[in-house]
């Protein structure tokens, strides 16, 4: 007997799942079926640029297994391009993943009939579902911290953060969002804590250092970024109000900082 699969974590549900070729008619055109981990393999390494290792980690499984399923899908869609055949996406052993890193659109009920966006769209997205900018501040701002406090220091690995302070500029609340859990990660941390952020609806970072994958979640969903270092939250909010941090155009550090 066959040892079972595990199911296979997935990202989202394509709203279009069949494909023919212009001037072929549907009663004598061939078709190809790929399954649904094998175009969520495409989507996380090709469409969203993971690399293999973390890829294979949001699917929940080995970089040999993502590599055979990101290979035969490769080889179903170029025989469906070069031969004229039509294509359907169905089956596969999978799960829907709601709490899964690496989301597309990159926010919560990810995945529940939306299909999946270029990075543009998907910012286009959050950044209609913001709070509104005033004076050019955003109105929510996120910090990492060691602490969770105004008065501790600014916290200056974004991924492996203990804590990340959350203050809201319109009602000048603030809230601590515990990050703990992502400090001790062996991969993902900073994928993981900038889902953190985007859920939490700020629309700016303010951290030390940020690697690839982390800054490319955040752009994605239109989250500035801002870099302060051997200062308290509190002195980086002022800093950050008077336009005096940096703003990242892009990644400072290596991936696993």
């Amino acid at each position: 007997m066959p040892r079972p699969t595990c199911r296979k974590r997935i990202g989202f549900q394509p709203k279009a799942v069949f494909f023919k070729p212009a001037g072929i008619p549907l009663g004598v055109v061939q078709e190809i079926v790929i399954g649904q981990d094998e175009v969520e393999a495409m989507r996380l390494k090709n469409l969203l640029g993971f690399p293999q290792e973390e890829a294979a980690n949001l699917m929940g499984v080995s970089q040999p297994t993502f590599h055979r399923l990101i290979n035969a899908a490769h080889q179903k869609i170029t025989d469906v391009i070069i031969n004229g055949k039509a294509l359907r996406i169905e089956g596969g052993n999978v799960t829907m993943h709601e709490e899964m890193a690496g989301p597309c659109p990159w926010k919560k009920h990810w995945g529940q009939g939306q299909g999946c966006a270029s990075a543009e769209t998907v910012a286009m997205s959050h950044m209609e579902k913001k709070k509104p900018v005033q004076g050019g501040i955003p109105m929510k701002i996120a910090i990492t911290s060691a602490d969770g406090t105004l008065d501790g220091m600014v916290d200056e690995r974004f991924g492996r953060s203990k804590k990340i302070v959350v203050v809201d500029a319109q009602t000048n609340s603030q809230e601590t969002v515990d990050n703990l859990p992502n400090m001790n990660a062996a991969q993902g941390a900073g994928i993981q804590t900038a889902q953190n952020v985007i859920q939490s609806g700020a629309q700016a970072v303010i951290s030390g250092h940020l690697g690839p994958n982390a800054f490319r979640v955040l752009s994605a969903a239109g989250v500035e970024v801002f870099t302060a270092s051997a200062m308290t939250v509190r002195e980086a909010l002022e800093a950050h109000k008077n336009g005096k941090l940096s703003k990242l155009a892009g990644a400072d550090v290596e991936g696993h900082w």
